[in-house]
């Protein structure tokens, strides 16, 4: 009985078979769409790929494998236990290896992905997660859904390290930030059906068996491509359902690595691999997630915050963002479920400082209304609310241009860059004892305001709580689509309610991964020094012998 009309039962059994026949419709053409992909324990040093060349081909170029969600120290772990065999056969033994490599800020996906390949952050090249909000032209953006996925390449503003190799052949495979990319292979047929049905792994293995359309390509063309992206996504969904500390993470991790090694194996057997730069990283680490806070119900319960639902883009005329949006004072998005950004506008106050309405979006609000802003139930500390939460580990907030302050449960602290982008960098306490905990690791004449480069500040405080903190923090809060304050999860908790994992926060966990690097002019090295996955593209540029621009945050990781 719906809705007072009563359906016959023998239309709900025809219906019902109607739905199992579509399922196992959908199946079957995700079993022939991966016909001729091969399985996962085939040869270890095989996956069946023809990379032979013609004779005269020249034969140089990059290959960056970005494996997602990958965490440090598990990594780590099973690298020593030989546990990722292809792996250490391939990259590790060859090359250099930075075993705590540093993301960048917010530490989630199609942010690091874009950084990874333009050499900038997050703040600088514009997009600040997966889920965003532009306040000035009223869209919002979700790059998870079919409709907005391709939207990317629209929205940062950085060259690609596809662009700087306009004159020879790029590749991505199934990566998505592409632009200037030769060819992208998306895999829409292939992977949106087996994705959908939770085959990730089986997913990953398809994304590596078109590297066959490379080597048809490079045989055509007599060139192997200058730079291919690869992007697998098996140990970051593995882990959000059932937790880093799981063996189905560390099986998800086995599979990658072994998937990888037999496509090396390809390479090596055709005499091609000692000729290429290879890579290996991640997008972030992971945090175990044992406890959820959800943020939006918080903010629309507890504080009484008027917060926009509907999540309107392009495809809604301007005039009825405008409408809806300007009947809210606030706009949350998230990505990770560890990293939350608050956009609010700002309150129009009368000379007795009552409030009498807001400021039009691409009005931000001033640092003294996060501390009293206005409410059904009246003003609110934000700042104080937030960070007196138990699941909340950090927030952040812009006081001024080129001045960062991050809020902890133990104080306050302000970064100030006053000669803008790449410019020195000094810390002032405002409140509290040692809000980041830096004491004892960070020098205190780092702690008394000494301005310092960014890459000294990422190399004093790579070991502690806080990684790279005030160098990515400032760069974070220069992105139009920034939150007024970006809110940073507690170790162990998320602002979700679903995954038994995370990122996006501001700890080890989500900020370090691994970085490999092997290949002609590759030391063979364990390296010490920091390293960030900026540093990927000025990297290949200089190893490929191709000028490093100015204006990159990342810096070359070989001499």
């Amino acid at each position: 009985n719906r809705g007072g009309f009563c359906i016959p039962a023998k239309h709900v059994e025809c219906t019902l078979m109607i739905q199992r026949l579509v399922r196992w419709c959908v199946l079957g053409c995700v079993v022939l769409v991966g016909c001729g992909v091969p399985g996962p324990g085939g040869a270890a040093d095989s996956f069946g790929l023809d990379f032979s060349m013609p004779p005269d081909a020249e034969i140089s170029g990059a290959i960056v494998f970005v494996v997602d969600g990958v965490n440090a120290e598990i990594f780590a772990q099973m690298l020593e236990a030989g546990k990722l065999a292809g792996i250490k056969k391939y990259f590790a033994d060859r090359g250099t290896y930075c075993r705590r490599a540093l993301a960048s800020t917010p530490s989630v996906t199609l942010a690091n992905l874009t950084s990874l390949v333009t050499g900038v952050f997050p703040g600088h090249h514009g997009v600040t997660g997966i889920n965003s909000f532009d306040r000035n032209r009223l869209i919002w953006r979700n790059y998870e859904t079919i409709a907005q996925k391709n939207t990317l390449d629209g929205d940062y503003t950085a060259a690609t390290i596809f662009e700087r190799f306009a004159d020879e052949t790029t590749f991505c495979l199934f990566y998505q930030a592409h632009r200037g990319a030769t060819k992208f292979v998306e895999n829409a047929l292939s992977g949106a059906p087996t994705f959908a049905f939770g085959f990730y792994e089986w997913m990953d293995r398809i994304t590596l068996y078109r590297f066959n359309i490379l080597a048809d390509v490079a045989r055509a063309r007599r060139a192997f491509p200058a730079v291919t992206y690869v992007y697998l996504l098996a140990p970051d969904f593995r882990a959000y359902a059932y937790g880093v500390e799981s063996r189905q993470y560390r099986k998800a991790l086995r599979h990658t690595d072994r998937q990888i090694g037999r496509v090396l194996g390809d390479l090596a057997r055709d005499g091609l691999l000692d000729k290429l730069i290879i890579v290996l990283t991640s997008d972030h680490g992971l945090d175990q997630v044992r406890k959820h806070f959800p943020m939006e119900r918080f903010l629309r319960r507890q504080l009484a915050l008027d917060v926009a639902r509907k999540r309107l883009w392009e495809n809604t005329p301007f005039e009825n963002r405008l409408s809806y949006y300007q009947k809210h004072s606030v706009v949350l998005y998230g990505s990770g479920d560890r990293y939350y950004a608050i956009c609010l506008r700002r309150p129009i106050r009368d000379k007795n400082g009552a409030v009498v309405g807001f400021e039009p979006w691409p009005v931000r609000p001033a640092p003294s209304d996060l501390t009293a802003f206005p409410t059904r139930s009246g003003p609110v500390d934000l700042l104080s609310a937030l960070t007196h939460q138990p699941a909340v580990d950090a927030v952040a907030y812009a006081a001024g241009p080129n001045r960062v302050r991050v809020r902890t449960k133990r104080g306050e602290v302000e970064f100030r860059q006053p000669n803008g982008r790449g410019a020195p960098i000094s810390h002032h306490l405002l409140a509290g004892q040692d809000p980041l905990g830096w004491a004892g690791a960070v020098t205190g004449e780092l702690l008394g305001g000494k301005p310092t480069g960014g890459h000294r500040w990422g190399e004093a405080t790579a070991g502690t709580d806080y990684p790279d903190l005030p160098e990515q923090i400032l760069a974070y809060f220069r992105a139009r689509r920034a939150g007024d304050i970006a809110v940073f999860a507690a170790p162990g908790w998320d602002f979700n309610n679903r995954n038994r994992a995370g990122h996006g926060g501001l700890r080890g966990a989500d900020m370090h991964v691994p970085l490999l690097i092997a290949g002609p002019g590759v030391p063979t090295e364990r390296r010490k020094m920091l390293a960030r996955t900026v540093d990927v593209v000025p990297t290949l540029l200089k190893l490929l012998g191709r000028p490093v621009p100015d204006g990159l945050d990342g810096a070359p990781l070989v001499p």
